[in-house]
């Protein structure tokens, strides 16, 4: 399998403000209410120099969920952690194809709460999406944490 990975990568800002999308609300539906409410804080970032903005859950604030329009995964070691579907995440087909064709290459995906901490940690991190394909995160900022 060949990935794509176009252009430089995103240097994405922690938003431990807002809050993406809420359960029961519109997070995991493909319409402008999806994508309204990360307006205000994606302004802000990229006025501070950032690419994009990652979103943590609303019910704990601990666990990251998207990015402001495209799915998020983490790798460590052979494993590529993305988080759940539960309905506050939109289920994109490139998303998916990875996730299907990434054991072919020896990757086992996992489907998970994935904490901040853990993130940091990580490998190697990457979005997925219509209008990114598959592009690398170069750098995530926490607070003032690298």
């Amino acid at each position: 399998m060949a990935v794509l990975i176009v252009s430089s990568g995103l240097n994405l800002k922690v938003d431990h403000t807002y809050r993406r999308a809420h359960t029961g609300g519109t997070g995991g539906v493909k319409s402008c209410t999806n994508y309204s409410p990360v307006v205000k804080s994606l302004r802000e970032a990229k006025s501070a120099g950032f690419s994009d903005v990652l979103f943590l859950d609303a019910a704990t604030g601990r666990n990251i969920e998207e990015v402001s329009t495209c799915n998020i995964f983490v790798v460590k070691e052979n494993i590529l952690s993305t988080p759940p579907i539960s309905g506050t995440i939109l289920p994109g087909i490139t998303r998916k194809s990875i996730s299907e064709l990434a054991p072919d290459i020896g990757y086992q995906v996992q489907e998970r709460d994935v904490s901040v901490d853990e993130l940091l940690e990580a490998e190697e991190v990457f979005c997925t999406g219509t209008a990114v394909v598959v592009r690398a995160v170069e750098s995530v900022t926490f607070y003032e944490t690298k």
